[in-house]
């Protein structure tokens, strides 16, 4: 079975996937979850390396440009010469909700295992974090999935289940194994119907999930009601606190990079499903899945994780 990482692990987090440019109609917003979650991550204090693929287009240069806006940023951005930087239609349900519309074939779908990243796997010891959507289609981003997956330290899996962006087969070799499984409370029923995982009480269906799949730890956000998180032992549930949604996208997203920050900082599951849960509550009262002023948006919270590793 595989082990839970320690808390204190130093181990850099290497964030593979996607970049994008979520298209809203009369706006545009940099976005893509691995992004997010490496953004968050700089912000922190967290060495994370973004490995990702861009076109040679106009998006390109925005996310280049995001990128020295961030305290600590590394990235590895590829460019390619025929397929767009990636591009998501974002339709506005009302009420903070929305629906995706994720085009194909985008940059992000062909993230290549070229000299410089071999050299630089070769040398380094990583806890990988990667989604699913990134792993799509057959190609170029999914052996690169597997080079890198084979020399992590572990897999910190967030799986991201898009209509038509997966299939059954290959979304359990992405499970398979990892040290960490996160998904929402609709990702979970499909895992439940697709991998006939049964019924009842939700600690059976992680428990037969965990076990068949031979995962370490599985969280489960439940967006106003929280989050949960199975060991193998014990379930543990953290509300989440009030706030005034105004936009919902990314705080999956802030939830996996705070859960990341606090675990490695010493805070217990308890205390890291709390804080997790609060930067997300932060995220939601955004206009967009991250802040303007990275400086002062994480200053509250990184005080709230210090406290926490200190025994508060």
């Amino acid at each position: 079975m595989s082990e839970t990482p320690a808390a204190d692990g130093n181990e850099a987090i290497w964030v593979l996937g996607e970049c994008l440019v979520d298209d809203f109609g009369d706006f545009q917003r940099l976005g893509g979850a691995p992004f997010n979650v490496a953004s968050h991550l700089w912000a922190l204090g967290q060495t994370a390396y973004f490995i990702s693929r861009v076109g040679r287009d106009g998006p390109a240069a925005q996310i280049r440009a995001q990128l020295q806006r961030w305290p600590g940023a590394e990235a590895w951005l590829q460019e390619d010469d025929t397929l767009p930087t990636g591009r998501v239609l974002v339709h506005r349900l009302g009420t903070g909700m929305h629906r995706f519309e994720i085009l194909p074939h985008q940059a992000y779908d062909a993230i290549a295992t070229d000299e410089a990243l071999q050299a630089k796997a070769a040398e380094s010891s990583f806890l990988l974090y990667h989604g699913s959507l990134a792993l799509r289609e057959e190609g170029l981003s999914r052996a690169t999935w597997h080079f890198l997956a084979t020399r992590a330290q572990g897999r910190f899996v967030d799986i991201n289940l898009r209509d038509g962006c997966w299939q059954a087969p290959f979304l359990a070799k992405l499970l398979q194994g990892a040290l960490v499984l996160k998904c929402n409370d609709e990702e979970l029923r499909i895992l439940q119907r697709e991998f006939a995982l049964g019924d009842g009480a939700v600690e059976h269906i992680l428990a037969t999930l965990r076990q068949h799949f031979d995962v370490g730890e599985i969280i489960v956000t439940c967006g106003p009601d929280g989050a949960l998180h199975w060991d193998g032992v014990s379930l543990t549930r953290a509300l989440a606190p009030a706030t005034a949604v105004v936009d919902t996208v990314g705080a999956g997203d802030a939830f996996s990079a705070a859960w990341l920050h606090a675990r490695r900082c010493g805070a217990t599951v308890a205390q890291a499903l709390r804080l997790a849960n609060g930067l997300a509550a932060r995220v939601c009262a955004l206009d967009g899945a991250l802040p303007e002023d990275p400086h002062d948006f994480y200053r509250e919270f990184i005080a709230e994780v210090g406290e926490a590793a200190r025994g508060g």
